[in-house]
């Protein structure tokens, strides 16, 4: 509490009234907000906290430090009127505005004054005593809200202090547990990628450490010209045992014309349609069989069979021959040719293609694994197959060429003294040889036939 101070116009202040214009421990809290902008500004340089986090924690203190002087402002200005104008008994301070009479008019006003004053003083007297313990509890409230908004702005730093560093801590923490797991799926793509590795290498089959296959010096990977025709001279049969399994055939081009023979080999079908009267050429891809049928006078064209095929009109034959052919061809090409001619004949059209039977187990210790030009045998289903997707209609499967029986298993005849018993035990004998011979000594060639619908 402080000495009461003489009011305007000769009044005294009550005992416990404050000079609102002396500073009470001042706190400059425009001082303390720019620290904390320093500091800010400072951690932000050093990317302690993103700009958002700068951004929403300067906007908060912002909005606390703008409420707290503002309230203290109005206090400050409220209690100054009050402590001016406390007492409603003191002499006013009389004056005018007007010019000239203006003596004679504040004069009067005095005159007056003191005229009533001792009967307005009995009147506010006790308004004038309300007024000053009014004032003096007012005055000693607003020393604690000062102090309260003292104590309210050093808390507001501290926690906006402490607010900064718990941030910067934490995203530091958060920095550091980012890198951390980049580190750690960088370890794991490294790790993925090594056993990756290690399937791929178990996968591929170690090198045994065989030396590489030779390769066969240019120009003698193939047997001379003429070569391939003495192979057919001698394993292939002669040309007249030839002409009589293919005279089979003809019955099936009698109005297929014209008949394409790929792979026409020695020309023996060609000469067998030249005498039938049916129109027929070939093609086929060895030199020394397209030499042999020239010297014949039959119309042969050296031609890889696909490439002979492709070059045709769509639709333009009547008829495909192909006999001891597609055991030469890989898969694909073998479908390739199957598709082609579906493509060249006009319907009604005939494929026929002959080859040796895988079923007959003969075919494997003799006609087949003689010729190092066979790639694949073809099962007849297999074949049927093919040409039923492809479109041909009607497909049959012809066995042909059978084993002679002398190069069978002979039947046992019962003898007049075995008994029952042993003549049925001689029986199942006799059905097993059966057997065996279908599977062993059966037709050791067969024809799949297909029609174009």
């Amino acid at each position: 509490m402080t000495a009461p101070r003489p009011a305007p116009g000769g009044g005294a202040a009550p005992p416990g009234t404050i000079d609102a214009s002396a500073p009470a421990g001042p706190v400059d809290v425009g001082r303390l907000m720019e620290e904390i902008k320093a500091r800010v500004r400072e951690r932000k340089a050093s990317g302690f906290y993103s700009d958002e986090e700068v951004r929403r924690i300067t906007q908060m203190e912002l909005e606390l430090a703008e409420s707290a002087p503002t309230f203290q402002d109005e206090l400050e200005q409220h209690l100054a009127r009050l402590n001016d104008g406390w007492d409603t008994a003191a002499e006013p301070v009389i004056t005018s505005h007007r010019a000239g009479v203006g003596a004679l008019i504040v004069g009067a006003k005095k005159l007056l004054r003191r005229v009533t004053r001792p009967y307005i003083t009995l009147v506010l007297a006790r308004q004038v005593e309300f007024n000053g313990t009014l004032l003096q509890l007012l005055n000693g409230f607003v020393l604690q809200v000062r102090d309260a908004l003292t104590t309210l702005t050093r808390r507001l730093e501290d926690l906006s202090l402490d607010l900064h560093e718990r941030l910067t801590v934490e995203r530091g923490d958060r920095q550091r547990g980012q890198r951390e797991l980049a580190e750690r799926l960088a370890a794991l793509g490294a790790r993925v990628e090594a056993l990756a590795a290690e399937v791929e290498r178990g996968r591929t089959p170690a090198p045994l450490g065989l030396p590489p296959a030779p390769v066969a010096p240019p120009g003698l990977a193939t047997l001379p010209a003429a070569a391939y025709v003495r192979f057919e001279d001698r394993h292939r049969g002669t040309r007249e045992e030839i002409r009589q399994r293919q005279a089979a055939y003809l019955d099936l081009f009698g109005g297929a014309a014209p008949v394409l023979d790929v792979g026409c080999g020695r020309g023996e079908f060609l000469e067998l349609c030249r005498e039938a009267g049916i129109a027929a050429r070939g093609v086929d891809l060895d030199p020394g069989m397209v030499a042999r049928c020239r010297e014949a006078g039959l119309a042969v064209e050296q031609a890889d069979a696909l490439a002979a095929l492709a070059a045709e009109p769509d639709g333009a034959l009547g008829g495909i021959f192909c006999a001891q052919v597609i055991e030469h061809l890989a898969p694909e090409a073998l479908i390739a040719l199957v598709r082609l001619a579906h493509r060249k004949l006009r319907p009604g059209g005939v494929l026929l293609c002959e080859t040796p039977n895988p079923a007959c187990l003969t075919v494997f210790s003799g006609a087949f694994y003689v010729d190092l030009t066979h790639v694949k045998p073809i099962h007849p289903e297999a074949a049927r197959f093919v040409l039923e997707a492809a479109g041909f209609h009607g497909v049959e499967v012809r066995y042909v060429n059978p084993v002679p029986p002398e190069g069978k298993l002979q039947r046992l005849e019962p003898l007049w003294y075995m008994r029952r018993y042993e003549e049925a035990f001689l029986g199942q004998i006799n059905d097993n040889f059966e057997r065996l011979n279908q599977l062993l000594w059966g037709a050791l060639d067969y024809a799949v036939i297909g029609r174009r619908p």
